[in-house]
């Protein structure tokens, strides 16, 4: 709550879910390009989760993230999830084509 409530341009307001409207331009930007590409879902990309909250301060702060183990939970969430995309198919792909990595069975 306090990560939102610093990204707010009126922190006294009250604040029911974490929302993008009441954020300040940048914070605005970080948390669609968070919600639409490192970790798409499937709707209501205006909502923002504790999960997403946390990495815009990451992001914000310059703090260091794993971010193999971000993309990797997000693709384990995205086979047991529907709401949740797979958006990095033609990446991997490259990456399993360049070190020759045998995909026939």
């Amino acid at each position: 709550m306090q990560i939102y409530k610093s990204c707010l341009k009126n922190p006294l307001s009250k604040m029911r879910s974490f929302s993008v409207g009441g954020l300040k331009m940048n914070e605005r930007l970080n948390a669609f390009i968070i919600s639409w590409m490192l970790t798409p879902r499937g709707n209501n990309h205006s909502t923002l989760s504790e999960e997403d909250m946390v990495l815009m301060y990451c992001i914000m702060h310059k703090v260091k993230l794993n971010w193999i183990h971000i993309f990797k939970d997000h693709m384990q969430k995205s086979t047991k999830l529907s709401d949740y995309h797979y958006p990095y198919a033609i990446l991997i792909s490259k990456f399993l084509n360049y070190f020759e990595v045998d995909l026939e069975e």
